[in-house]
């Protein structure tokens, strides 16, 4: 867990970050990874894809290049244009394909921007409500756009694991990075996570978890618990929390 202050205008905000991951009830291995980087108050959440333990390497390799592109100041969409290039590179010397879902946390003064590709999610907690600020990169998304499904049709569609981006990608040269700005405020919570979490406990077990409160720290143990419960946590289960205190 992580502490820190930083100025935003007249006041500062004290923000407290922590992450936890697991590799679920039915997985030998975890092929998800995270990062919290204390000196630009910066976090990642990578779930990787590939043949054997390829996956695991993906989301290293993205989690890495983030910690050391962000440490040095070079943008993040920039640093995932990196990894996107380093995971291709080394997938194209071997036989399996990888690549790795990306959601990225930077917060500076009083804003969050999140970047992302893939369909691992941030949401923002604020007075009681939970809003869900990344979309998915997802078939089973572009099908809900199209009026094809509902969302809740979507949570049991055979191809809802299909992606439409993902870092390290063969077939790309170069992937689009989506983002968004978040004004933050004393009390907020910013979650990142896998579908390992978000796929498995619905989001009413989310807001339970949120509503008890507590350290960033105690809210992922409580979120990675809940879903190793409440579900057959068939996938690995990873989520990085980033409270505003004031």
């Amino acid at each position: 867990m992580f502490r820190f202050l930083r100025p935003s205008g007249r006041r500062q905000l004290n923000i407290t970050i922590a992450g936890a991951t697991h590799q679920g009830k039915q997985r030998d291995h975890n092929e998800d990874a995270f990062v919290v980087i204390p000196a630009n108050l910066s976090a990642a959440v990578a779930d990787g894809m590939g043949g054997l333990a390829r996956g695991e390497v993906a989301s290293r390799m993205v989690v890495d290049v983030l910690a050391e592109a962000l440490q040095q100041g070079q943008g993040t969409a920039e640093a995932l244009q990196d990894a996107h290039r380093r995971i291709r590179e080394t997938s194209m010397t071997g036989t399996d394909r990888m690549g790795s879902t990306a959601v990225v946390l930077t917060i500076e003064g009083a804003k969050a921007m999140l970047h992302w590709v893939g369909d691992s999610r941030a949401y923002l907690w604020r007075d009681g409500a939970l809003k869900q600020v990344t979309k998915d990169h997802s078939f089973v998304e572009e099908l809900i756009d199209a009026g094809a499904i509902s969302a809740h049709e979507a949570e049991s569609h055979p191809n809802r694991n299909v992606l439409t981006r993902a870092v390290g990608i063969r077939d790309t040269m170069e992937i689009k990075v989506d983002a968004v700005k978040v004004d933050l405020q004393a009390g907020d919570c910013v979650l990142l996570c896998t579908d390992g979490l978000h796929g498995y406990l619905p989001q009413p077990a989310i807001v339970d978890c949120l509503k008890l409160g507590g350290s960033a720290k105690e809210i992922v143990e409580r979120l990675i618990e809940r879903t190793l419960s409440d579900s057959e946590a068939g996938d690995n289960v990873t989520a990085v929390c980033a409270i505003v205190e004031g």
